[in-house]
C-alpha cells in the first residue's frame, strides 16, 4: 500500500508518514511478542535458551499488531518494542506474566487500547517485503489523562 504525502529520508530508507492523528480501532493481543537477542537483534524461536548467532541471552520484545484509523483510511500497523512500550507501559515479559495469571487480561488489554488517539510516525514497508505491515516508528498518546494499558490491567487484576 502506498502512503500519500510520504517523505523519504536520505540513504534509501523507507518512506515515513505522520498523519494528524490515529485512532486505535483494534489490537491483536493474542500474539504480541517474540524472543529476540538484545546483542544482535536476531529473532529466536520460543523456548530458545540462547542466541544461535552470538550466544546472547534472549529477551521477550513486542510485536503488537493494531488496526488504526487515520483521517482517511484504516490501516494495519505493527509496533515493535520501543513504540509498543509507550502504549503498554511495561516490558513484554511483564505483560506475558499478567496474561498467564489472568486469562481474560489479553482481551481487557485489547479493549483498553480501542479508541486511543495517538500521533504516530508510520514507515512504509521496505520494497521486496511482501506482506509486511506498515510500521509505527514512534507513538505518542494524545489524551491528557492517558494511562498505559498495564495500569488499567493492574487496577482490574490487583495482586492478591
Amino acid at each position: 500500500m502506498s502512503l500519500a504525502a510520504c517523505t523519504t529520508t536520505g540513504g534509501g530508507a523507507a518512506a515515513t508518514w505522520t498523519p494528524p492523528f490515529c485512532t486505535v480501532v483494534a489490537a491483536d493481543t493474542s500474539d504480541f511478542s517474540y524472543l529476540s537477542c538484545p546483542r544482535c537483534d536476531a529473532a529466536l524461536p520460543d523456548g530458545a535458551a540462547s542466541c544461535f548467532a552470538c550466544g546472547g541471552h534472549p529477551t521477550r520484545v513486542y510485536r503488537l499488531h493494531l488496526s488504526v484509523a487515520t483521517h482517511d483510511r484504516v490501516v494495519p500497523v505493527v509496533l515493535f518494542d520501543r513504540a509498543a512500550r509507550s502504549l503498554m507501559g511495561c516490558s513484554a515479559d511483564e505483560l506475558v506474566r499478567i496474561f498467564a495469571a489472568h486469562p481474560s487480561a489479553a482481551r481487557a488489554a485489547a479493549e483498553a487500547l480501542r479508541g486511543e488517539m495517538c500521533r504516530m510516525v508510520l514507515r512504509a514497508p521496505r520494497k521486496g517485503t511482501a506482506g509486511e505491515r506498515i510500521r509505527a516508528v514512534s507513538v505518542v498518546p494524545l489524551r491528557d489523562r492517558f494511562r498505559p494499558v498495564v495500569e488499567t490491567l493492574r487496577a482490574m487484576y490487583p495482586r492478591g
